[in-house]
């Protein structure tokens, strides 16, 4: 009975985490998206200062988010966003607008890639 109940509470903590890890990795990448969002909307109107700004924020804003990211689980994508937001910030200063969309097409579906890694569903628990 004592095992029972032993195992029990380490399957709550397991889905507990999972749980959160969930609502953590959502919440990120839907602020990540929205972010990218920014920068595309202000690409489109011919606001580059403006796109610029926003990668830059976007760029502060994974960094903080990147070692939770990492924690969770080590996923070689997450490094490689930091590559792709660099040559993103380095286009927009240019005013490379063509290579720039490029790289925000590219952040959409690495990002995208991370989330489905990183994402929580029955299967991990099987």
């Amino acid at each position: 009975m004592k095992k029972a109940v032993i195992l029990f509470i380490i399957f709550l903590m397991i889905l507990g985490a999972g749980i959160a890890e969930h609502f953590f990795v959502h919440k990120t990448f839907d602020d990540f998206n929205e972010r990218i969002g920014k920068i595309e909307a202000a690409l489109q109107n011919d606001d580059v200062d403006s796109a610029l700004s926003y990668a830059e924020d976007l760029q502060n804003f994974w960094a903080k988010k990147r070692k939770l990211v990492e924690a969770i689980s080590y996923c070689q994508d997450a490094r490689q966003v930091n590559v792709i937001l660099g040559e993103l910030t380095g286009s927009l200063r240019c005013e490379d607008s063509d290579n720039a969309f490029s790289k925000i097409e590219s952040l959409y579906q690495l990002i995208q890639n991370i989330r489905d890694m990183l994402d929580f569903n029955a299967i991990d628990i099987i």
